[in-house]
């Protein structure tokens, strides 16, 4: 395919259709500054891409696989309607070349239907000027903060499409949009924790390739942004994910989870002492629970213990920066009992299921907590407890969706296979089947 004009579409089309890589990604293989690839974003029609650079563009383009140049070609076929600018924009869903995004990951029938039950989190305003200021920095982060807020009352299932659709956007703007360089930083700060977000929102949905995409992304706007915080919290909530996919038996590796560990933990190292300390310790008690080294996961919890205890007396919730809020005596308990469940000591962890259960947790958390407990009753080979606690839990899905929950119920399910869960399954079956169908396989 040759392209006899380059302008910010066919720029756009070569960069995210065909490569999917970030700006930074792009210049290194052009060999250009960044500055002058984002430059290259923002040529229009009237004025193409001539000389070294157009030449550059040709090569690359020339050089493509042939699975990266379907993909451009039919980035370039799709149908188009005219900016006021005279450049070509997608017509069918306004998000530009970042549909893919959007569509390889969400069925584009459920996608109105999920952006409609996030009503609420869209009320907050999500629509940024050409001309980036602080105002849509602060606009963009009060929208992940009703958007998380929101996830603890629906459960991830309702959101995913609409954070996707709104991940897509802030990046176009960061791509397309003016800007001086500390705004710049601000808001690809503020994109990368949406990345978060959204990357949390598909591991809980079970779209675990978009989870990593998200993750990837935001350690790039991290780095964009110059933002060590933003790095720390890509690693941890990507350590997690692989821990949960080692669990399950679907690859992940909770050596590479320790690895992320350690990254955010250099990071972070000579910080005082509070929350993100208890978390970094808390993620490593969840890998080396898991890898079954008990004397490593005993020290790692009482780490995260005397950590979120210190926070508790010297680190006011309200001055922690949102993704942080959660680390609570609660949410260190729950890892606790997980972890003595996992190197063998099922009924510690019962007990101190017992006590997470007492304590105040969102309507998503407290499935979750249950669901943990019933699988651990069902473990223990006591079918009936794990059936009596498993089935509100699968009440509760019906209106929370979270396929990540429903996993952890699978040894319930199981040992309904056995006994008189006839009422389980059937439930859990057709719960199974909903969520399949919104999530990558």
């Amino acid at each position: 395919m040759i392209v006899s004009r380059w302008t910010k579409t066919e720029v756009r089309a070569l960069r995210i259709a065909a490569l999917r890589e970030t700006q930074e990604q792009f210049a290194e293989r052009a060999g250009y500054l960044l500055p002058s690839i984002k430059k290259w974003h923002r040529v229009g029609p009237e004025k193409p891409l001539r000389g070294p650079a157009a030449e550059c563009l040709d090569t690359i383009l020339r050089n493509l696989t042939d699975e990266q140049r379907a993909r451009f070609a039919a980035e370039m076929a799709a149908p188009r309607s005219r900016s006021e600018d005279g450049t070509a924009v997608r017509s069918s869903d306004g998000l530009g070349l970042y549909a893919w995004e959007v569509h390889t990951d969400v069925k584009r029938r459920e996608f109105g239907i999920l952006a409609a039950a996030a009503g609420a989190v869209m009320a907050a305003g999500w629509q940024f000027r050409e001309r980036i200021g602080m105002a849509d920095v602060r606009r963009l982060l009060a929208g992940v903060d009703a958007l998380e807020a929101q996830d603890q009352v629906s459960g991830s299932g309702e959101l995913v499409a609409f954070a996707v659709e709104q991940l897509a956007r802030a990046k176009h703007t960061l791509d397309t949009g003016t800007y001086d360089g500390a705004t710049g930083d601000a808001f690809a700060s503020a994109t990368g924790h949406l990345a978060v977000l959204t990357g949390w929102l598909a591991y809980d949905s079970g779209m675990q390739p978009l989870a990593r995409r998200c993750y990837t992304d935001a350690l790039a706007l991290a780095t964009e942004a110059g933002d060590e915080d933003l790095t720390a919290c890509a690693c941890l909530y990507w350590a997690n994910q692989a821990i949960a996919l080692t669990r399950a038996g679907r690859g992940g590796g909770a050596h590479h989870a320790l690895k992320l560990i350690d990254r955010a933990r250099v990071l972070v190292r000579g910080r005082a002492p509070g929350r993100i300390h208890a978390l970094i310790a808390v993620r490593e008690a969840q890998a080396r629970g898991f890898i079954g080294d008990r004397d490593a996961f005993g020290r790692a919890i009482l780490t995260a213990w005397r950590e979120v205890e210190h926070a508790q007396q010297y680190e006011p919730v309200e001055e922690c920066p949102q993704w942080l809020r959660f680390v609570t005596p609660s949410e260190i308990r729950g890892h606790e009992a997980r972890g003595w469940h996992d190197v063998g000591e099922s009924a510690r962890a019962l007990g101190l299921f017992d006590v997470a259960m007492q304590e105040e947790a969102s309507d998503r958390n407290a499935a979750h907590l249950h669901a943990w407990v019933a699988a651990t009753h069902a473990d223990l080979g006591d079918a009936r407890t794990a059936l009596d606690v498993g089935i509100p839990v699968l009440e509760r899905l019906e209106t929370i969706a979270s396929a990540r929950t429903l996993e952890v119920l699978g040894p319930v399910r199981s040992a309904a296979e056995t006994t008189a869960g006839a009422e389980f399954r059937d439930r859990f079956d057709v719960l199974a089947a909903s969520m399949q169908q919104k999530a990558i396989v």
